[in-house]
């Protein structure tokens, strides 16, 4: 018996389309979507997520920026290629003033003397009382360092504090958040990770 080609064509357009020709359908065209850059995979391609992807892993997008490695978990602008989901274009990297303080932030340069090299570094204490002698005879309002990657490291720990407001990083590997109001907004994905996650 001869199916009616109707009934075939109909059927045909309910079926739903492939995931590599999935579409915007929620987005309309030209809008930028918040993600979350990911990293590079080992062959350098760029990884990228976002709360419309509905694969179960990153996607391979490809980008207008330079992006490193050291990037990763930073948010992005993202638009789409062909209008398709499967296809995103990072046309940017979505600013952030913390990001950009530790990336700007220099570290002092160390000064030896003859009688404080132990094992070819200079005394900690010596640098520490030397900023404190630059700071009382100059005062400094803003700091601004240029440098591609910038590490802090302190032996026992780090401080960030203004008023009343603090970050504590210990040698255990402590992160201490203290304040009177902590905001934590991402327009794009947030993940809480760890062995075991404690409210109150």
């Amino acid at each position: 018996m001869k199916q009616d080609d109707s009934d075939t064509q109909e059927y045909a357009e309910d079926l739903p389309a492939p995931a590599n020709e999935q579409s915007l359908s929620s987005i309309a065209p030209g809008e930028i979507v918040i993600g979350i850059l990911e990293g590079l995979d080992e062959q350098g391609n760029v990884l990228v997520n976002f709360a419309e992807n509905q694969c179960d892993a990153p996607l391979v997008a490809i980008s207008t920026v330079a992006i490193n490695q050291q990037q990763a978990g930073q948010q992005v602008a993202l638009l789409f290629a062909e209008g398709k989901l499967v296809k995103p274009v990072v046309m940017g990297l979505i600013h952030n003033p913390l990001n950009q303080m530790i990336e700007n932030f220099e570290m002092i340069p160390q000064e030896m003397t003859q009688g404080e090299i132990t094992s070819g570094e200079a005394s900690f204490d010596q640098n520490t009382e030397k900023l404190e002698a630059d700071t009382e005879t100059k005062d400094m309002e803003d700091v601004t360092v240029d440098g591609k990657r910038v590490v802090i490291e302190g032996r026992e720990e780090i401080v960030f504090k203004c008023g009343e407001a603090s970050i504590t990083l210990t040698k255990a590997g402590k992160i201490l958040i203290r304040g009177k109001y902590l905001l934590n907004r991402s327009s794009g994905v947030n993940r809480i990770m760890g062995g075991s996650v404690q409210v109150n």
